[in-house]
């Protein structure tokens, strides 16, 4: 893509905001499920989700929500070359979801997909830590309960490993909007 096109893309989506209702600022924080190889890496334990998002509903019941996240997995024993080392996993995200309510108010159950960056790093307790970015990719639904409070379930992938290691799992998040 050329620069020209690059900064005009830039710019529509910068603009895109402008276009809604309101600003409303919140946060977010919940556990992770991991999956796969996600699940290997880190023993099949638990990890959590803390993070601030920026949300313009648009009516009709569209919604676009921009996000920052922090994910944190402190990881069980793994084998590694012989012996055995612990494992932390720790990513950052950016990331904006679209999101439909279905009573076409920004009330009840909603449908959510989104799509982001990810910077993964890969700290063993023993060995040298190794760093990995990529694309993610969200989904799942949720209910507001009513102007601040919601609850929502998503399946989020990302690659956090070269080689072999989609950072996949399941969300169950709580938000607050301010």
């Amino acid at each position: 893509m050329n620069p020209v096109r690059t900064g005009f893309l830039a710019l529509a989506l910068a603009a895109l905001p402008c276009a809604g209702q309101e600003l409303q600022f919140g946060a977010h924080g919940g556990l992770n499920i991991p999956v796969g190889d996600l699940s290997d890496a880190v023993d099949g334990r638990l990890g959590v989700t803390a993070g601030g998002h920026a949300a313009w509903y648009y009516g009709h019941g569209h919604e676009l929500r921009t996000r920052l996240d922090l994910t944190h997995y402190a990881g069980g024993w793994q084998p590694d070359a012989g012996r055995f080392t612990k494992n932390t996993i720790t990513a950052w995200g950016l990331g904006a979801d679209y999101l439909y309510y279905t009573h076409e108010e920004p009330r009840g159950l909603y449908l959510t997909l989104g799509l982001g960056y990810q910077w993964w790093t890969v700290d063993p307790k023993e060995g040298p830590s190794a760093s990995e970015n990529g694309l993610s990719f969200a989904g799942g639904a949720g209910w507001r309960f009513n102007r601040t409070f919601a609850l929502e379930g998503r399946f989020t992938t990302a690659q956090f490993r070269s080689n072999e290691g989609q950072g996949s799992a399941f969300q169950v998040l709580a938000t607050l909007r301010f």
